[in-house]
This record gives structure tokens, sequence and C-alpha cells, in this order.
């Protein structure tokens, strides 16, 4: 399992070490601020709600490529499964080139007296994941893996999950469009409910997006091979 958190660590410092630093801002502080209406949520090919509300809000200090940012989601009908289990999260990111993204996101689910504390145990709702980017234009490149929280394999161990994502954009028809495809590389609790500790595809999504006056209108088709679930979800941005 340590050889897994290294082959990590040296990824990260050779894509830092290999790629030119970041051009500096002409202002020093940005502030965006923004939200997704969606048909449902799905994330990384699992239903994790229906119609819901995602709000964000980001503060980026520009020279230096750091960002702090919060998201949200929140389930409108709260019809399914996830009722009263919101999700709250918070993301430290830092962007020492237009490519090389190296982040911290803290995935908190809001249910009962959870809300109210930081425990980041294995019992608790917190879910600390360290995030690795890198855009090669053609693709990019993603890799996420759980550090802390409830993330235990089949024998009780930590299980250090993780999902990497592979995805490419193009133009078809005057779209802007992406397909993309996530993978378990030694399995995932949140995506199979820890009873997969092997390697799995678990996301094959296709989208396009339709500029509506200023506001992004986006189609996605999600297909997970793992739970052979089919997921179709439209969402605008604001």
């Amino acid at each position: 399992m340590e050889t897994r958190i290294v082959l990590c660590a040296m990824s990260g410092i050779a894509l830092m070490t290999a790629i030119p630093a970041r051009a500096a801002g002409d202002e020093k502080v940005g502030l965006e601020v923004g939200a997704d209406v969606v048909s449902s949520y799905v994330w990384r090919g699992q239903d994790c709600g229906g119609f819901s509300v995602q709000p964000s809000a980001t503060v980026s200090f520009n020279r230096t490529g750091l960002s702090f940012g919060v998201w949200a989601s929140a389930e409108l009908f709260q019809t399914s499964q996830f009722a009263n289990m919101n999700e709250f999260d918070l993301v430290l990111s830092w962007a020492p080139t237009e490519a090389l993204s190296i982040g911290l996101t803290d995935y908190h689910f809001c249910g009962g007296e959870y809300w109210r504390s930081w425990d980041f145990s294995d019992a608790a709702s917190h879910n600390l994941e360290l995030n690795l980017s890198y855009d090669f234009g053609p693709l990019s490149l993603a890799w996420n893996t759980c550090l802390t929280g409830p993330d235990l394999n089949s024998d009780g161990e930590r299980a250090y999950s993780s999902y990497c994502e592979v995805a490419a954009p193009f133009k078809l028809g005057g779209l802007e469009c992406s397909g993309a495809v996530g993978i378990l590389p030694w399995g995932d609790r949140f995506t199979s409910g820890g009873a997969n500790d092997g390697f799995n595809v678990c996301m094959v999504s296709l989208s396009a997006e339709k500029q509506i006056g200023k506001c992004p209108l986006t189609g996605q088709i999600v297909f997970n091979p793992q739970t052979e679930a089919t997921y179709f979800v439209v969402g605008v941005s604001f």
C-alpha cells in the first residue's frame, strides 16, 4: 500500500519539474461565484442524488496559483436514498502552471450531528482526498486518492481508494464535446460499496455543451460498466 502512495508522490514531483512556471495574472485576487442545476447528481459513475442545485464559490490568488473553494450539492426534493445527506466540500488547490493542478478536497456529507464534527476517523462523515491533474491539450489526466475517513477495504484496512480519469475534448456540430473514461485502479469504497478491491472501469461518459445566452447547457450520457447502470444528465450553469 505504501508503494502506491510513493508512486503518486513521485508522479506529482515529476510533473512539477518537467514544465515551465505559471505566468502571473494581472489581478492579485479573484472571486468566482456560480451554481449548476442538474437533473440528477452522478459522480464518477455513481448515482448520488436526484434533481439538485450545486452552488460554488472560489477565491483565487492569481500570482501564486493558489485557490480556495467551496462546493455543495443539495437535492431539492430529497426523494432518493441520499435524502438529508447533502454534500458540502472544501477545496484547496495549487496550479503552478496552466496545465498542472494539485489539490486537497474535504468531502463532507451533512447528516445530523456529523455536520458539527470535523472528525476524520474511520467512522466520520469527512473524507480527505488528494487530487492531481494535468492537461496535455488533446487529453487530460486526473488522479484522486482518499487519505482519511471511512475508506476501508474488505479486510478492514485503509484502502487509499483511488479514481483515475482520462478525458478528451473535441468539437462536433458546433458543440463543445468531451469523452471520458474513469477507472478504479484497486477498487473504491464509494463506487463499489466496498464489495470489490480490484481494478474496475466505473465510468464511460460522453458530454456536449451548448451556449444558451450566457449560460452553458450541458447534456451527458454516463455508463457504469461495473454496475451496468446508464444515466442521462442535463444541467445548466449560472
